[in-house]
């Protein structure tokens, strides 16, 4: 795992230890993320095409990045996402997921926000796409969030402008950012959260 600190510095070389996790996906599709991720250097890279597979790969291998095809099934009744998030036994909560689609619509954007994923990748996926997705949340990652139903990276952009105006909420935000040892706590306290259960 590589440690925060290299900033804009970081290149190609820098990533070829990640472990990255490819879920479901046509075989067209995988074989061309694959070769894509391979451009950078990176070896180890699993691809499974269940969702409940994938689930019990992050119960037991400590992954770096995971790729989640649009039509991958849900776990549960639980979108894989949610899963991957808040499912006891997931060795790291706080993983960056990357939705890959090919044409995205708006709703299904908000609605991978909402679920807690990273960021939303549209097909052809450049080398150089995935290069600046991983330094941005390896190196850089938005603060994770805990608010309600909610778990996932802040869904405000980093880049917004701070408001310096008068404050009209009648009150605050029930919200709190989390450390990783934080979201582990949290989740093994709430650990029938949706159901799901370490079968997976």
């Amino acid at each position: 795992m590589l440690e925060a600190g290299h900033g804009a510095s970081m290149g190609k070389a820098d990533l070829v230890d990640l472990r990255v996790l490819i879920v479901g996906g046509t075989p067209h599709a995988i074989v061309a993320l694959r070769s894509a991720i391979g451009l950078i250097g990176i070896s180890k890279v699993d691809a499974v095409a269940q969702a409940a597979r994938a689930l019990q790969c992050l119960r037991e291998k400590k992954i770096d990045a995971v790729f989640c095809d649009e039509a991958v099934e849900s776990v549960d009744g639980v979108s894989f996402a949610l899963a991957a998030r808040k499912a006891p036994g997931v060795l790291d909560p706080m993983v960056p997921i990357f939705l890959v689609c090919s044409a995205p619509r708006r709703r299904q954007v908000e609605g991978a926000r909402d679920d807690g994923l990273t960021d939303v990748l549209v097909r052809p996926i450049s080398a150089a796409t995935i290069i600046r997705k991983l330094k941005s949340a390896v190196i850089a990652p938005r603060p994770f969030i805990v608010a309600g139903g909610f778990f996932g990276p802040d869904r405000r952009s980093a880049a917004r402008a701070s408001y310096g105006g008068a404050n009209r909420r009648t009150r605050l935000p029930k919200k709190l950012t989390v450390t990783a040892e934080a979201a582990a706590a949290l989740l093994a306290a709430n650990a029938d959260v949706d159901g799901l259960t370490d079968g997976g």
